[in-house]
């Protein structure tokens, strides 16, 4: 992308105008470091959940090639409003080389002024043994990981979260580089790419509403516009619309529906397995869920 303590978690983009995405509710805003807030714990507390979606989604860019993911994590917030957790998603080596895992780890803290409530902190994403030098043919491109550090702050009002992530590292956007992601390294999009040395201060900023319109029963929006610093025709924006539905024993059902504009650099995009598939990786869908909180 993307717990409750969450951001919804983490990465890949394009380029256009900020848009209205929606929120996969509990599952997408619970189970990924980007999402929804609340006031501080009276006392510590650990929670956990776990998950399946139909597929990993995240910024609009589907990061399991088609299939779906496990997830899950742990977090755990101390009464003094701050938190630090866990999380966890099967992901894709034909998008990320030689990935089989997103591990991501985060902390913070987080408080409320009235009805207002705020987070900040910061989120490492990690992809054990992957690297851009494992890109089928090995050695194609010089030594990088996908690592990425962002530092986030947040902020809610009732029904409206508004989120701003910066990237805080040289690894910048997932990697990207002059070298991995310059001009001609996208065989649908020539002409973008990577103008500088790395994507270091890239950001995403997003809007997200949850609004419980039956008991049980919450709509959500998402619109997120991602920004790759020192980069040509790869900004994008991407939208979310869905709907949750709240069940007995901790359990939440979504569906909902995930799109992009500007993102077309991410079609027809080639297997970094070396495998022959394409994907468009930014192409609309529909993603069903269903999370359990502990």
């Amino acid at each position: 992308m993307k717990s409750a303590l969450s951001n919804a978690a983490r990465r890949p983009g394009a380029r256009s105008a900020l848009g209205l995405t929606l929120g996969l509710a509990a599952a997408t805003f619970a189970c990924s470091v980007m999402a929804e807030e609340a006031a501080p714990a009276a006392a510590p507390e650990l929670t956990s959940n776990v998950g399946v979606v139909s597929e990993y989604v995240f910024r609009g860019i589907r990061q399991t090639w088609g299939n779906p993911a496990l997830q899950g994590g742990f977090d755990y917030a101390h009464a003094s409003g701050f938190y630090v957790g866990t999380w966890l998603s099967n992901t894709s080596a034909n998008l990320y080389a030689n990935a089989n895992v997103e591990i991501d780890i985060y902390g913070g803290y987080r408080g409320a002024v009235g009805d207002f409530a705020y987070d900040v902190g910061v989120l490492q994403f990690i992809f054990p043994k992957a690297n851009y030098d494992k890109i089928t043919p090995a050695g194609s491109y010089a030594s990088k990981t996908y690592d990425t550090t962002e530092l986030y702050l947040s902020g809610t009002w009732q029904w409206l979260n508004v989120k701003y992530s910066r990237a805080i590292t040289d690894v910048g956007y997932f990697g990207f580089t002059s070298n991995n992601a310059g001009f001609g390294a996208f065989p649908n999009k020539p002409n973008a790419g990577v103008t500088g040395k790395d994507t270091n201060g890239s950001w995403y900023i997003e809007a997200n509403i949850a609004y419980e319109f039956l008991p049980t029963w919450t709509a959500t929006l998402h619109a997120g516009r991602q920004t790759i610093a020192h980069s040509k025709g790869l900004d994008y924006s991407d939208y979310k619309v869905g709907v949750t539905k709240a069940m007995p024993g901790s359990w939440t059902l979504g569906l909902a529906y995930t799109a992009t504009a500007g993102a077309d650099y991410w079609k027809n995009y080639p297997s970094l397995a070396g495998n022959g598939t394409t994907k468009d990786m930014n192409a609309s869908t529909w993603i069903a869920s269903v999370n359990r909180v502990f």
